[in-house]
């Protein structure tokens, strides 16, 4: 006698194939889905914080003053109160008579700078990548509450990769990795 699988068997080993095939197609997705999740966050918070650090130790440890735009005794801001600039940049004067500055520019921060004794050497260079968005609500300003107290400069953006899409936006809500940073600082040697 042959052993061989009878009909019923071999519906059978159809069946529980049919139906354990789909289910393991979709968790695959659903953890493809996560990790692709989980490196865009990544970025987006590696970005994030290199852009808030950066801004902060250089601010905190170079800046002497604040201005408006690049740095003459005429655009001198937050001596005595609050100030936020219509352009969304300040600029800043360190101890060595060289200004830097931080703007918003193109959907991302960038970092402008240069020598004043040298001024046609104006560097300008976005922080982030070209997969990393900074959204419209880029806002930077400085505060002063007394005259015995440094200036404090506020930060205040959002951040997200860029998916095609647009500006931290998608139709499905679980693609969006966006990161919200604030951030205030003291001069030290205002």
């Amino acid at each position: 006698m042959k052993k061989s699988f009878t009909l019923i068997e071999t519906i059978v080993v159809i069946a529980v194939i049919g139906l354990t095939l789909p289910v393991l197609f979709a968790t695959i997705l659903t953890l493809m889905r996560q990790q692709i999740k989980i490196y865009r966050l990544s970025q987006v918070k590696r970005e994030g914080d290199y852009i808030i650090n950066l801004m902060e130790n250089t601010i905190r440890n170079r800046a002497v003053t604040v201005h408006s735009e690049q740095p003459t005794d005429n655009n001198l801001v937050c001596q005595d109160g609050d100030y936020t600039p219509p352009s969304g940049a300040l600029y800043f004067l360190d101890e060595d008579k060289q200004w830097f500055g931080y703007l918003f520019e193109n959907n991302s921060i960038a970092s402008k700078s240069a020598d004043l004794d040298n001024p046609p050497d104006i560097l300008t260079f976005p922080l982030t990548s070209s997969k990393i968005l900074v959204d419209n609500t880029f806002s930077i300003s400085c505060s002063r509450t007394s005259a015995y107290l440094p200036v404090s400069i506020l930060l205040d953006f959002d951040i997200c990769y860029y998916t095609g899409a647009g500006i931290c936006t998608s139709s499905r809500p679980e693609e969006i990795t966006s990161l919200h940073y604030q951030m205030r600082v003291k001069l030290r040697n205002y």
